[in-house]
């Protein structure tokens, strides 16, 4: 954490004004918008964030309130193929580890699957497997009820 008196880079804030405005930009889209509008701004969102970022995928996550176990994806942007996404996922089978964080309300960010413990083998060996390098899931709620699903931003180059 900083203190008042640390000097941040010109650099440094830039960026983060940069990055702020991006938000702001992109949360005001959502006012007003027409039912038929919001997943085309959500697809448009997750590029922008990509491209800001240099991130190369974005995925939406919702899971089904019939059984939290399975997610299924709502929107994704990638920046190129990779190996398939199911539509639909049984998240504890993937990602145990990666599901028991989120569903504890958790933000996960590694810039590695060599930062996951011990205990993450399984997810590991999915996140090799769909060519993830760098995680960040974000867990999404309203209010304070239960998580309803997560969005994620992933690196697949570095």
């Amino acid at each position: 954490m900083m203190t008042p008196h640390e000097i941040i880079p010109r650099e440094d804030l830039q960026a983060r004004m940069q990055f702020e405005m991006l938000l702001a930009d992109i949360s005001s889209r959502f006012t007003g918008l027409a039912p038929g509008e919001v997943d085309r701004e959500i697809l448009d969102a997750q590029r922008r964030i990509c491209d800001a970022l240099g991130l190369d995928l974005s995925a939406l996550w919702q899971w089904l309130p019939e059984n939290q176990g399975l997610i299924t994806i709502t929107h994704l942007y990638r920046r190129f193929e990779g190996p398939p996404i199911p539509d639909l996922m049984n998240a504890p089978e993937y990602f145990p580890w990666l599901m028991n964080q989120l569903l504890a309300g958790k933000v996960v960010v590694l810039s590695s699957p060599a930062e996951l413990p011990a205990e993450a083998a399984r997810d590991r060996e999915s996140i090799e497997y769909f060519g993830l390098k760098s995680i960040a899931n974000f867990p999404l709620w309203v209010g304070t009820g239960p998580s309803f699903g997560l969005v994620s931003f992933h690196s697949m180059r570095e």
